[in-house]
């Protein structure tokens, strides 16, 4: 026969070591919080931001504002060797095949994809994205840059500009890009 004294010190040393463990392991067994990191910016939260990526690109500061069914779309970007993208997606647009690269637009916090993805081309043609770009920053559009007006905008081959800055949105009548280009100068 055990002691009571024996007895009750072993009762709660093995109370206690239940607690302790049961409380250990059920901090194991729950899910950790993942903290999920937003993605997707809008136009009005990174315009400031591509307003200095095509200062220093091409010497302007006219960033029009987005038309409508645009204004709260995800903004991603893509630079080339001479080009500077930004997609918009229209507002409840969501694509699935969409690939994010690991690093960021050229320093600011709209993320990165590949605009050579065949995705975004038909998604361009299909109104879901708005594709914005400097036009005249490579060799392969210098016919389309000859005597372009200066600071007014204009439509030509289906794209909507201000100077050098350009938008090719499908969806969009060109009267509502070109109210949007002269709202902006």
């Amino acid at each position: 026969m055990v002691p009571i004294k024996t007895f009750a010190i072993g009762c709660i040393i093995t109370t206690l070591t239940g607690l302790v463990s049961g409380a250990f392991y059920s901090t194991i067994a729950q899910k950790p919080r993942v903290q999920t990191q937003q993605t997707c910016k809008t136009w009005q939260e990174v315009k400031s931001q591509i307003q200095m990526i095509y200062m220093g690109s091409i010497g302007t500061t006219t960033i029009p504002d987005m038309p409508s069914g645009f204004k709260n779309g995800c903004v991603y970007g893509d630079f080339g060797a001479y080009t500077i993208s930004l997609y918009v997606l229209k507002d409840d647009f969501k694509p699935r095949n969409l690939k994010l690269d690991k690093e960021r637009f050229l320093d600011s916090s709209i993320p990165r994809i590949n605009g050579t993805e065949p995705i975004i081309e038909r998604q361009i043609k299909n109104g879901n994205i708005l594709h914005f770009f400097n036009v005249c920053a490579s060799t392969r559009t210098t016919n389309f840059c000859k005597n372009i007006p200066k600071n007014t905008s204009y439509t030509k081959d289906s794209l909507t500009c201000l100077n050098n800055l350009c938008i090719k949105a499908t969806s969009v009548p060109e009267k509502e890009l070109v109210k949007l280009w002269n709202t902006a100068k």
